[in-house]
C-alpha cells in the first residue's frame, strides 16, 4: 500500500540544473594540442574507464523501471525524488556517451548495439530492494561512493582533456552529492522510525558488494566491479559519513575524506583501472 503523502508533505528536494548541450556540444572534439598534452598512459585508461562507467550509467532507466513497477507502494515523495533522479542519471549517462565518443572514438551507433546487450539481473541485489526504506539507505550508499569515484577520477582523467570535459566531471561529483543528501532528506522525514535500523543495514550493504565479485547491470553496488580501485577502508568510510548525515555517527576526518580519493596503491603512480594492472599482471 502507498504511504499515500499529500503533496505539502513532500520534502524539498534539490536538483543542479544544467544543460547538457551547453557544457558539452553534441558535436564536441577535444582540440589536438589538449590530446598532445595528456599525460603517458592517460588517454588509455580514461578509455578503459569509460567503457564501464558509460552503460552503468545507463542502468539507471533499468532499475527505475524495476523499481517503479512496484509504485503502489512507493510513497508519492518517494517517486517524486526517483524521477527527479532519473532525470539526472539519464543526462550523466547522455554526457558520457558523448565523453567516451571524444576520447576513444567509439560511436554512438556501437555503444548502442553494446547497451543492447546487457542483461540486467537483480536476483543478486534482491535484499537491497525490499521496499522503500532499504532502496534509499542503498541509493545513499552507492550515491556517496559514487561522489569519491568521480572526485578522483576527476583528478586522474577528466582535468587533462580540457575545460568541457572537466566541467562534465564536476557536474557528476555535484549532482551524485544531491541525490545522497535528497535520499537522506526523505529518509530523515518518512522513515525516521526506522532509522535505527540504518547501521546494520549498511553492514549489510557493504558486505554483499564485497562479496557479489561483478557488477550485474543493475546499477546499485557497480563498484563491486572494481573494488581495487579504492582504499581498504572505503566502505567502512562512507558508511560513516552516511550514519552523520543522518545524525546517527561523527563524521569523518579530513584526513579519511581525503584518502577516498587521493590513495594510490603501493607501486603505482594513479590507481589501476584494471584488474591485471592492480595484480601486476
Amino acid at each position: 500500500m502507498s504511504l499515500g503523502l499529500k503533496s505539502v508533505d513532500l520534502p524539498h528536494f534539490s536538483q543542479n540544473n544544467w544543460t547538457l548541450d551547453d557544457v558539452l556540444p553534441l558535436d564536441y572534439a577535444v582540440p589536438p594540442q589538449v590530446l598532445e598534452q595528456v599525460p603517458s598512459g592517460v588517454h588509455e585508461n580514461f578509455c578503459t574507464l569509460l567503457s564501464r562507467d558509460v552503460y552503468s550509467e545507463g542502468d539507471a532507466q533499468v532499475l527505475y523501471d524495476h523499481i517503479l513497477a512496484r509504485q503502489a507502494e512507493m510513497s508519492a515523495a518517494f517517486v517524486a525524488m526517483l524521477k527527479l533522479w532519473l532525470e539526472d542519471e539519464q543526462k550523466h549517462y547522455q554526457a558520457l556517451r558523448r565523453t567516451y565518443r571524444c576520447i576513444a572514438g567509439v560511436s554512438f551507433a556501437q555503444m548502442d548495439r553494446q547497451f543492447a546487450h546487457r542483461q540486467p539481473d537483480f536476483k543478486p541485489i534482491q535484499r537491497v530492494l525490499r521496499d522503500e526504506f532499504t532502496l534509499l539507505v542503498t541509493l545513499m550508499f552507492d550515491e556517496i561512493g559514487s561522489v569519491y569515484s568521480y572526485r578522483r577520477d576527476l583528478q586522474e582523467y577528466y582535468q587533462h582533456f580540457g575545460g568541457a570535459i572537466r566541467r562534465i566531471g564536476h557536474h557528476l561529483v555535484r549532482d551524485e552529492g544531491t541525490h545522497f543528501g535528497n535520499a537522506a532528506e526523505l529518509l530523515q522525514t518518512v522513515h525516521d522510525h526506522r532509522l535505527y535500523e540504518v547501521p546494520e543495514l549498511l553492514r549489510q550493504i557493504s558486505q554483499l558488494e564485497q562479496s557479489l565479485g561483478q557488477y550485474h547491470c543493475s546499477f546499485f553496488l557497480d563498484h563491486a566491479q572494481e573494488q581495487y580501485r579504492f582504499p581498504p577502508e572505503f566502505n567502512a568510510t562512507i558508511i560513516q559519513i552516511i550514519l552523520a548525515r543522518l545524525n546517527l555517527g561523527q563524521r569523518p576526518s579530513q584526513k579519511s575524506l581525503q584518502r577516498l580519493w587521493q590513495w594510490v596503491p603501493t607501486g603505482h603512480r594513479v590507481v589501476p583501472v584494471r584488474m591485471d594492472q592492480a595484480a601486476g599482471v
